[in-house]
């Protein structure tokens, strides 16, 4: 079946969608129409030479969580033809092809930015990542990782994202994996790339670079795809001077605002070096409530190992991260005496420092409701390249609700979600 003469896309989707019969007003058609994926699909060269097209075939795989399925397979055991017609071995072939899914997300991102017109002030990146577990040893490339949520080692693959917090609400704007050294003893040797050809690319940057030297590489291709941002934001982890002043570096870059943590990194203050928690021994009488906080504040200029740049860290004494003051009736872990906050923007004060920072927790909303609503890390292929479509579509998913949600005016992608599942359900 050549697709040059395939008319059943209409036929098969669109039609069934809007015939008079059925009169199934689809929402992600309409999303999919408007952001232009068929188009963005043809500039960035993912095309089939014959079989189904690839607008065909990506808009049934986006659509498997809202029919409640989990896998291809699933759907096609299901016979609905009124859908597609296509075989599994088509989807298959397809999640598996060396596709350009970074520069097509970016390509749809900025049609969905430009319709929305996110022109309004503060808008904030976002640095985070979290671990996608696996079962199956086979898969290419996986490795042992630290999860900080189990508090152990398990097996699977670091995700490392970059997203885009607008008044809007919050997207995905690139991602990125990350090896580590250690594999189970039975997995196959890994399948590492020529970082010159598009299958090769993910698995070289995964194995060959650190988180943070990944981190820097999305900014710049963010910045590079006329995407902006005011100020980035990312915890401790990624606190360290190496990647604050990398950042700063980049031509057009954000401000930073993160959480520090107490290392040996020592900081210049009034001619003297200090580690964090020196500092704040020397400082700790001199906090002050803030009436915007509620906390004990303290705002000092200092100099960071590295640079010559002043930048400010903001000292606060009973601050909890905003998961533990919003979910009611879960143990409260232990929360350390001080917290301390590092900006590179010497105008803000410590208040507005800190209620900038408390937005970084829109990236661990996305990758909660991504993996229990959008099935993100939930794919098992064995091929690298399969993993990596799962992951462009479930983000794709997460922008194209909170575009939904916009234009709807729900009251957050995940009711949004529900809402568009028990429509469907309804007509399937």
């Amino acid at each position: 079946m050549c697709i040059t003469n395939h008319t059943k896309f209409k036929g098969e989707i669109e039609n069934y969608l809007r015939n008079g019969q059925n009169k199934f007003d689809s929402k992600i058609d309409r999303a999919f129409s408007c952001l232009k994926f068929k188009t963005w699909l043809s500039r960035t060269e993912i095309r089939k030479k014959d079989g189904y097209p690839t607008s065909h075939l990506l808009i049934i795989l986006f659509l498997l969580p809202v029919l409640k399925l989990k896998t291809v397979n699933s759907f096609c055991n299901k016979h609905w033809y009124q859908w597609s017609a296509c075989r599994k071995d088509a989807f298959y072939r397809f999640k598996q092809g060396a596709y350009r899914w970074r520069s097509f997300m970016y390509k749809v991102l900025k049609e969905l930015f430009s319709q929305l017109d996110l022109k309004k002030p503060q808008r904030f990146f976002v640095i985070d990542d979290s671990v996608l577990p696996k079962r199956g040893k086979d898969i290419e490339n996986v490795s042992f990782v630290y999860d900080h949520c189990q508090r152990r080692t398990i097996l699977g693959y670091a995700l490392v994202k970059l997203g885009l917090l607008t008044e809007n609400g919050y997207y995905p704007v690139d991602f990125s994996y990350w090896f580590s050294a250690t594999r189970h003893a039975k997995s196959p040797a890994e399948v590492i790339g020529d970082p010159r050809s598009i299958s090769g690319q993910r698995s070289h940057e995964a194995k060959t670079y650190t988180k943070l030297e990944l981190a820097v590489q999305m900014l710049k291709r963010a910045i590079g795809h006329v995407i902006s941002a005011d100020y980035v934001l990312f915890d401790s982890w990624y606190a360290w001077p190496s990647l604050i002043n990398a950042i700063l570096k980049i031509k057009g870059a954000p401000h930073v605002i993160c959480r520090l943590k107490d290392s040996k990194t020592k900081y210049e203050y009034c001619g003297k070096k200090y580690r964090l928690s020196e500092l704040y021994q020397k400082v700790r009488k001199q906090l002050k409530k803030s009436k915007r906080t509620g906390l004990l504040l303290k705002r000092l200029r200092v100099k960071m190992p590295g640079s010559d740049k002043a930048v400010t860290i903001v000292f606060a004494k009973g601050y909890c991260e905003p998961e533990a003051e919003s979910i009611k009736g879960k143990k409260q872990s232990a929360q350390p005496q001080w917290v301390a906050f590092l900006c590179t923007d010497n105008r803000l004060q410590a208040a507005t420092i800190i209620k900038h920072y408390t937005k970084r927790w829109a990236a661990e909303v996305c990758f909660k409701e991504c993996k229990q609503l959008l099935d993100l890390g939930k794919d098992q292929s064995n091929s690298f390249q399969a993993q990596v479509f799962a992951t462009t579509v479930s983000f794709l998913r997460y922008a194209v609700l909170n575009y939904l949600n916009e234009t709807e005016h729900k009251r957050s992608p995940g009711n949004l979600f529900e809402h568009w599942v028990d429509e469907t359900a309804q007509k399937t």
